[in-house]
Formats: C-alpha cells, sequence, structure tokens
C-alpha cells in the first residue's frame, strides 16, 4: 500500500522531498543531502547519487521491456507507456522505491 501511495504522490507532485516542502515553507533548503541540486521526484528517480545502484537495476529492469529512454512520465505511467504495460512499467519502479529504503519518509 505504501508504494502505491508514493506513486500517487508522485502523480500529483506531492512529496516530502526537500524542493517540495521548500514551496510549501516547511524547510529553509530545497537540496538533496547528496549536492546543491533541488531534491526533486526527478532527480530521486533518476539522478540522486546515492541511490546509483538502485537506478542502475531500475534502468535495466526496464530495457527488459523495451524501455531505453528513462524521464519521469514514463517512470510514474502517465505518458509514453500503454495503458496495457503500465503494470508492468510500475513494478520496477515500486521496486526502486522499496530498495531504496526510502518509502517512509516519500
Amino acid at each position: 500500500m505504501q508504494v502505491t501511495a508514493t506513486i500517487t504522490h508522485f502523480h500529483l507532485g506531492h512529496t516530502t522531498l526537500g524542493a517540495h516542502l521548500y514551496c510549501l515553507c516547511l524547510s529553509s533548503d530545497p537540496f538533496c543531502p547528496c549536492t546543491t541540486t533541488p531534491e526533486t521526484i526527478k532527480h530521486f528517480l533518476l539522478h540522486c547519487p546515492h541511490f546509483h545502484s538502485h537506478h542502475t537495476a531500475l534502468r535495466s529492469r526496464l530495457s527488459v521491456l523495451a524501455i531505453t529512454t528513462l524521464h519521469l512520465p514514463t517512470l510514474i505511467a502517465v505518458s509514453g507507456v500503454h495503458p496495457s504495460r503500465q503494470p508492468a512499467v510500475l513494478h520496477p519502479t515500486s521496486a526502486f522505491l522499496r530498495k531504496s529504503s526510502q518509502l517512509l519518509r516519500l
């Protein structure tokens, strides 16, 4: 259930990541602890060096599905994915969320 809620939050753009908390004036800065890059959903799912091995695994799982262009709308299956393939695409994204150990904070 937690994964489904997190994916829904990603769809809505409402998370507890630094950039969103900063926009709500709930954080003093928008930056990811890894760098001076804003901690956005895109940064978390695609670029944060803290999760490099998880990004690699995600890319590998998606390449099996013939998805080679990774961008946020594809990862959360809101565009670029046929409705019949959405569960298959969300499965690796869900695995990333679980393995990153970040679900409780998202």
